[in-house]
């Protein structure tokens, strides 16, 4: 299928990087805006114990033995850059459809060290802010195919992982969506108003009482429950889809940061690393927020820094206060969400609100952030009064890769087609990778499919603006951020700026 041209950020003929970049940068700095695909790495990452199992609970969960970095060059049909659940799993749905296909993922840290490895585990059909924001963007029939296709995606997530036996803690226990308070009671009506028109069977309106029975909070007014969430521990899924990779004969080398991705002539690409360079027919690019050093997909793209606080296993006493029986997740209706769970050892992972946001690609300084963590547990404290015993043991923060609409985005680099890239899950992409990767496999494949016509694929990305101004632009709207906040929490600061970005956002 072609893709519109509106779709395809830039006409490049080659991705690949100037000059090496200031030791304090960040691992992916961006470059050079003369040559808008260049991706970059400072140095070889070292395979110490700082360079990725201290960067959340779950990486430093189980030990883990990476695969050799690549040693010479070498020839593929496929190459992918990336190895957390975009590339993975396309890399996996690649296979599905033609075992004959030589695959290499090439991932310059370890499997899932990005936001793979460190989100809160929440595999949700969400897509956009909503279900709501999801129908007033793309029309009715395509935010029900959308919902239909995510369901689909969290249902082959949770048969794949029980087939090949990746021990990710998966219970299918649905999410509980909250308010607590009078703008966050309108999004939820918005989203049981959208859910009713679509048709849609998976949604339960839930007064006070009902949520209270399933979650024991003050706080809670309204809220509904979706039937179809999964909750997952997911750096262990990012490992058991490497393994289930490598089982099937891909090629998967760690510890291997990608230099250049150049198009060759339109007829085939090169993936150079340190290491040697990787020849190959197509290639995708799957680095999420890291693709930000690239200037043909910074110009949509941004990071933004979320953070989690985990407390130490509760006691039976303590989980008898809180009630949560059933274990499943919890999302607020906060411009900013929170987002709560259980983790399969007994203890409540308590995420989301402040998030800096960053017009460049990630860098390492923001993966700790005392002052945000300092707020999550006073947040958590607020949320549930009879849990003030409860002690917190673990913080970390991470980048996500945000985009001004919301939507992820699948597509080509140039009219070759020779160069995909897959990207912008905005806080949701334990789910929405699996349906990204589905559609990047069927374009790398030129083969025709229903995935293609989703707005994923098919809805243009929103510019965030031209260089010089993307960090005034993001700078207002971290300004903005904390006006919302104070409009969630305290119902103040209505200025007409803030009442127009409540009036968009709801």
């Amino acid at each position: 299928m072609k893709l519109p041209s509106s779709h395809q950020p830039e006409a490049i003929g080659r991705i690949h990087r100037p000059s090496p970049p200031s030791p304090s940068k960040g691992a992916w700095q961006a470059r050079d805006d003369a040559h808008p695909g260049r991706i970059h790495r400072p140095s070889p990452p070292s395979p110490s114990k700082g360079a990725w199992q201290t960067r959340s609970f779950w990486l430093a969960r189980e030990s883990y033995a990476p695969q050799p970095s690549l040693d010479t060059s070498t020839r593929c049909d496929i190459v992918i850059v990336g190895a957390g659940f975009t590339g993975l799993w396309t890399a996996l749905m690649l296979y599905e459809a033609d075992p004959a296909l030589d695959i290499v993922v090439l991932e310059a840290q370890v499997a899932g060290y990005g936001a793979s490895g460190r989100n809160g585990g929440f595999a949700m059909t969400m897509v956009g802010r909503n279900i709501y924001d999801l129908a007033r963007k793309v029309g009715r029939k395509r935010a029900l195919a959308t919902h239909l296709a995510m369901r689909r995606a969290l249902a082959e997530i949770e048969a794949f992982s029980v087939k090949e036996g990746i021990p990710a803690d998966i219970a299918n226990t649905g999410v509980l969506t909250v308010s607590n308070g009078p703008e966050q009671d309108v999004r939820i009506r918005q989203d049981l108003d959208a859910a009713g028109q679509l048709g849609l069977d998976d949604f339960e309106a839930l007064d006070t009482r009902q949520c209270q029975e399933l979650v024991r909070s003050p706080r809670l007014r309204m809220g509904h429950f979706e039937r179809d969430c999964l909750l997952v521990d997911p750096a262990a899924l990012a490992r058991g889809l490497r393994d289930a990779a490598l089982r099937r004969g891909i090629r998967i080398y760690e510890q291997t940061p990608v230099d250049q991705v150049h198009e060759i002539a339109g007829h085939r690409v090169e993936a150079r690393t340190p290491f040697g360079t990787v020849h190959a027919d197509r290639a995708l690019l799957a680095t999420n927020a890291y693709a930000a050093t690239i200037p043909a997909l910074r110009r949509f793209i941004f990071t933004i820094y979320a953070s989690i606080v985990l407390t130490e296993p509760l006691d039976t006493g303590q989980w008898e206060r809180v009630g949560w029986e059933r274990r499943m997740g919890v999302e607020d209706k906060r411009i900013m969400p929170h987002f709560h769970r259980p983790t399969a050892d007994g203890r409540i992972l308590w995420g989301g609100r402040d998030a800096p946001i960053s017009a460049g690609p990630p860098n390492a300084r923001y993966d700790h952030l005392p002052r945000i963590y300092a707020r999550l547990e006073e947040s958590f404290r607020w949320n549930f009064p009879q849990l003030r015993d409860v002690r917190f043991a673990h913080a970390w923060s991470g980048p996500v890769c945000g985009t001004l609409n919301g939507f992820a985005s699948v597509g080509f680099l140039g009219a070759s087609e020779r160069i995909a890239y897959a990207l912008g899950y905005t806080g949701h992409g334990v789910g929405q990778t699996k349906l990204a990767a589905s559609a990047a496999a069927d374009l790398l494949l030129t083969r025709d499919s229903p995935l293609l016509d989703l707005p994923l694929v098919t809805k243009a990305p929103m510019p965030v603006g031209p260089g010089p101004l993307r960090p005034v632009g993001l700078s207002i709207a971290s300004w903005l951020q904390e006006r919302l906040q104070k409009a969630d929490d305290e119902g103040t600061d209505r200025g007409p700026l803030v009442k127009a970005a409540l009036k968009a956002l709801q």
